[in-house]
């Protein structure tokens, strides 16, 4: 449970992240999906370092550029998880509930994917 506790921490961190460079990019540019998709990837990449040396500072990583990429891909997917569960809860639930419920399902497939696939310890 601990664990998962310093998981939130990090993402929490990284939702921070986000908003801020959000922020600062859709004010630089008109294209706004280009704002959005760059400050998810650098929100993606902070809490990548940041669960790679607090969450899971316990394991022993080798390969730096593919653990990263790992979790890129856990990011989309989670994400994905996370719109697909908006979608068919928001007729059902109010908006703001059907957004919360997509960003529980999103937080616990990010962190089931991430600590068994990301970074789990290479075989011996």
């Amino acid at each position: 449970m601990q664990q998962f506790k310093k998981f939130c921490i990090i993402g929490g961190s990284g939702f921070i992240v986000d908003s801020l460079f959000f922020l600062l990019l859709s004010n630089i540019t008109d294209n706004v999906m280009l704002a959005r998709l760059l400050s998810f990837w650098l929100a993606a990449s902070a809490t990548w370092f940041g669960n790679r040396i607090y969450t899971f500072s316990h394991q022993q990583f080798t390969n730096v550029i593919a653990q990263w990429c790992k979790h890129l891909l856990t990011a989309h997917l989670s994400g994905g998880i996370n719109l697909l569960v908006f979608w068919f809860t928001k007729d059902t639930f109010s908006i703001p509930i059907a957004f919360c419920l997509g960003i529980l399902a999103g937080l616990f497939s990010n962190y089931y994917i991430s600590s068994r696939f990301v970074f789990a310890n290479p075989p011996s």
